[in-house]
């Protein structure tokens, strides 16, 4: 480790190396295989473990995150860690020196991400936040198109997503299907944890160049799962700009496919497959696709280890998700998730679906509509706006 810190590549701290941490462990082990970083310590509260457990070998592991990030004070954490967690790690590794990846959702709530931005500012320390589709470069065009004015005044901006979880992935953690622990906030509803990404995409076309608070969110949530959560959720937000963001999305889908954001300006409509990094934009010039590829997050903070943080010269940079964190904060004061009448949920080995539920958010995104405003027989129109 200490022949490569002096190689000049930068030492790399992954706090959190369970669940999703392994994707981390995996992708830094790969790096540093190749030269790009030094993998030096390990944090997690539970030993390493499985057929690579082992990769903890040659590095410091400790159970105690800040205690590690004291004795090797790293270039870089990964914080990929249960969400509540999120800003007391990424406080203290920006206080020891660290630039930050931190897994999304960033934080719980806006007050602790103004005091990470506000910490990063004073330490002059990167902060990178794990939206992934940031990366790529169809979402790089696509913001650039709608900076330009390429289609025209964008009028609205629609989050369709339609997969299938079954049980297990609700029995996955502690804080699996759970809005709190106790005093605790975890915020896993189906918006805020596996559709975030296209929410944080929609937040940032519809407001690509301010940082202007969000004027309301109302959000009509249900759960087709005996979960406290919701599975299945449909919101409208009013952005700074004017421009409304509606996100229509369910883990409880027969036929699953693959979540997208949709622009709809004055002048075309622009179509973001996010996962599979696609773009159609269908202008007066005739539609055009594009597939393209995506820098991972780790490079992309690595490359820009040397420039000022104050530019946000990352593709993902903390101040670019703050509207993402005031939708999650709206979304926990909003109201409890509502049961889908048994009547209409179909239960299978494979997991429990809605009936009908894919027409309805793909009717849904593609009108600017709620739940409540499409004919459901399931749906109540009687949720209180934040």
């Amino acid at each position: 480790m200490g022949e490569a810190s002096r190689a000049g590549v930068p030492r790399v701290v992954l706090i959190g190396i369970h669940g999703h941490g392994r994707v981390h462990l995996e992708g830094l082990l790969a790096r540093e295989r190749s030269g790009r970083l030094a993998l030096c310590g390990l944090a997690d509260r539970r030993e390493p473990s499985g057929p690579d457990g082992g990769s903890a070998d040659g590095r410091v592991f400790d159970t105690d995150a800040e205690r590690l990030l004291g004795a090797l004070r790293p270039d870089i954490a990964v914080i990929a860690t249960p969400i509540h967690t999120h800003a007391a790690f990424a406080e203290r590794a920006m206080r020891l020196g660290a630039h930050v990846l931190l897994e999304k959702p960033p934080v719980t709530a806006v007050a602790e991400h103004d005091r990470l931005l506000s910490v990063a500012d004073s330490e002059r320390r990167h902060c990178q936040v794990g939206f992934q589709a940031f990366g790529s470069s169809v979402v790089r065009d696509l913001l650039d198109r709608v900076r330009a004015g390429e289609l025209g005044r964008v009028e609205r901006i629609s989050v369709v997503g339609a997969w299938r979880r079954d049980a297990d992935y609700y029995a996955r953690s502690a804080w699996a299907g759970h809005r709190r622990l106790g005093d605790i906030v975890v915020a896993d509803g189906a918006l805020t944890n596996p559709f975030a990404h296209g929410l944080a995409l929609a937040l940032r076309l519809a407001a690509p160049g301010d940082g202007g608070p969000i004027r309301a969110v109302a959000v009509e949530p249900y759960h087709a799962y005996p979960i406290e959560t919701d599975d299945t959720i449909s919101a409208r937000i009013e952005t700074s700009t004017g421009v409304p963001v509606t996100a229509v999305v369910t883990l409880c889908a027969r036929q699953e496919f693959e979540p997208y954001v949709e622009v709809f300006g004055t002048g075309g409509r622009a179509t973001l497959h996010y996962t599979r990094d696609r773009l159609r934009l269908d202008t007066g010039a005739g539609p055009v696709q594009t597939t393209g590829g995506r820098i991972d997050l780790i490079d992309d903070l690595i490359a820009h280890l040397d420039d000022d943080p104050a530019e946000d010269v990352l593709c993902s940079p903390l101040r670019a998700t703050r509207t993402f964190t005031e939708v999650l904060e709206a979304i926990q004061r909003g109201p409890e998730a509502r049961s889908v009448p048994e009547r209409y949920v179909r239960a299978s080995p494979e997991g429990r679906t809605i009936v009908g539920i894919e027409d309805a958010v793909v009717q849904a995104g593609a009108r600017g509509l709620q739940f409540s405003q499409l004919d459901l027989d399931w749906t109540r129109p009687d949720f209180p706006t934040t």
